[in-house]
């Protein structure tokens, strides 16, 4: 009998401890939203976000420096593959790159003016960007030339994510994903089982993959796109980052939602942290440190102990 009362004590304080999250509110000082974040190395970060801001952290987030970008648009994607070279995507069509760690950000000639909402480079030359009405844009100079590739649907694209330079995923409004086994020479459709708008799109290997949306979906696939299974969330919120560090993963959304995964995504769980605020996206630097973002300057830091 003891051993089943230890078992289960042992059993309970494991679980409490791999629930337990830390997140702590911390303001910069900036109303505009926080759109999204990404960190390349662990000291380099960046945030963009509403009125042309850009920001810039090189000692781990503990910091964060305003850079110019010289537009006023709202600014809805960052990625960098280095601590050098990035490109940051946004409405109008507006497409910024950088080869200097974001001392210098040039406009880049777009060819669409369609809202652009997402932007992934597999190395510094081949990248893709996809945003309202359809558009894919691919390049292979390292963004300072785009040319569109067939969607084959008028949809608004929201996030796209590539496992490697060939094969990808785009997903967006009324339960749109595309994907792609050529670097984008073919887009093709998958089917999701849903209407409901489709926000970011995660992938941990060729298999294994993660769609989250509007109304608390989460999307789950285990033979690379070919089916798609719905995933309880407990709540209904709308959902939007996704992202994993092992066996771990976090989700953000609407009010001030955190989901949390110890199973490799199989279930989730939300946890506590002090705001009602929308948040938009989340980046975990690893397992122990990371910070969740949005509306109106919001920031959470996580740090486990």
């Amino acid at each position: 009998m003891w051993r089943f009362a230890l078992g289960v004590m042992l059993g309970i304080a494991l679980a409490s401890s791999a629930s337990a999250q830390q997140w702590e509110l911390r303001r910069l000082g900036f109303t505009q939203n926080f759109n999204a974040i990404h960190f390349p190395t662990k000291e380099h970060g960046w945030i963009v976000g509403d009125d042309g801001l850009i920001l810039h952290t090189a000692d781990r987030g503990v910091s964060w420096q305003v850079q110019t970008s010289s537009v006023r648009r709202t600014l809805n994607d960052v990625f960098f593959i280095n601590k050098r070279r990035g490109w940051i995507v946004g409405d109008g069509g507006v497409i910024l790159l950088t080869t200097d760690g974001g001392q210098r950000w040039a406009s880049v000639a777009s060819v669409v003016e369609e809202d652009l909402y997402s932007v992934w480079f597999h190395d510094e030359r081949r990248g893709w960007i996809v945003g309202a009405n359809g558009v894919i844009l691919f390049t292979d100079d390292g963004g300072r030339s785009w040319v569109r590739q067939i969607s084959g649907t008028d949809e608004y694209l929201y996030h796209l994510h590539f496992q490697n330079e060939k094969l990808g995923w785009v997903v967006g409004s009324r339960g749109t994903i595309l994907h792609t086994e050529n670097g984008g020479r073919n887009w093709l459709k998958q089917s999701s089982g849903t209407q409901s708008d489709l926000f970011r799109v995660y992938f941990r290997d060729k298999k294994r993959g993660w769609i989250t949306g509007s109304g608390g979906l989460i999307l789950h696939t285990t033979d690379g796109g070919k089916t798609w299974v719905p995933v309880p969330s407990g709540t209904e919120q709308i959902l939007l980052g996704v992202t994993f560090r092992k066996k771990e993963g976090w989700i953000v959304g609407w009010d001030g939602t955190i989901l949390h995964s110890t199973d490799e995504g199989k279930t989730w769980r939300r946890v506590p942290v002090p705001t009602h605020e929308r948040i938009y996206a989340i980046a975990m630097r690893d397992d122990r440190e990371g910070f969740a973002i949005g509306r109106r300057g919001v920031m959470l830091v996580y740090r486990r102990p």
